[in-house]
């Protein structure tokens, strides 16, 4: 059985301290805006891998994301670790942070002389099994476009196209078979596609 894992990184400037076990220890200050900012040198999704996940979080069907902050030495060496958002799971929290120090390796940030320094980064980890679909994004994408008496298209325009949608549909239009009158005559259309997707108040009775 495979698993997978999603890794997504931003640099912060929050302040940053370091996970012992359950105690959290302060770390020394950080510059908040260095010059150049530190970098992975390789893709973050090696870092924590399917072995990592533990067994017993499998078999119960446990899941979660974990936010981190961590320390990056001038070294580009990952000195410390932080949970800034909880996965609520004790197990996969720590997992993150003693993979994300043991295996991350980063182009350390830069001062405005260009010499190496210590900076934060965050590190967010998605511990997600096989089969579990995300929730849905809200978007709301509308296409409309005009339908020739031949059947091809020759007014198109899209509002709101959803990142996970590589090509936008105007710039390769179907043809269509050729709209008709009720009498059978060639006629021109106009149609409207709409798709919304978004999240609502629960209601009293939820």
């Amino acid at each position: 059985m495979y698993k997978f894992f999603t890794l997504l990184a931003v640099t912060v400037s929050a302040p940053v301290v370091a996970q012992e076990s359950e105690t959290v220890q302060p770390v020394r200050t950080l510059p908040i805006a260095p010059a150049e900012k530190a970098q992975p040198t390789e893709n973050p999704a090696n870092w924590v891998t399917t072995n990592d996940y533990p067994n017993w979080a499998e078999r119960s069907g446990s899941q979660g994301r974990v936010v981190t902050e961590l320390v990056i030495e001038k070294s580009g060496r990952v000195s410390a670790c932080r949970i800034t958002v909880s996965s609520d799971i004790p197990d996969l929290d720590r997992i993150a942070c003693a993979k994300l120090m043991e295996r991350g390796r980063f182009k350390p940030a830069r001062d405005e002389k260009d010499i190496p320094i210590a900076s934060r980064y965050e590190q967010a980890v998605r511990f997600v099994l096989p089969g579990a679909k995300r929730l849905p994004r809200e978007r709301r994408f509308i296409l409309e476009y005009v339908v020739d008496r031949d059947g091809s298209v020759i007014e198109c325009r899209v509002e709101g196209v959803p990142e996970d949608v590589k090509k936008n549909p105007c710039d390769a239009p179907p043809t269509f078979e050729p709209p008709r009158a009720d009498d059978g005559t060639p006629e021109q259309r106009r149609y409207r596609q709409s798709h919304i997707v978004e999240r609502l108040p629960l209601s009293d009775d939820d």
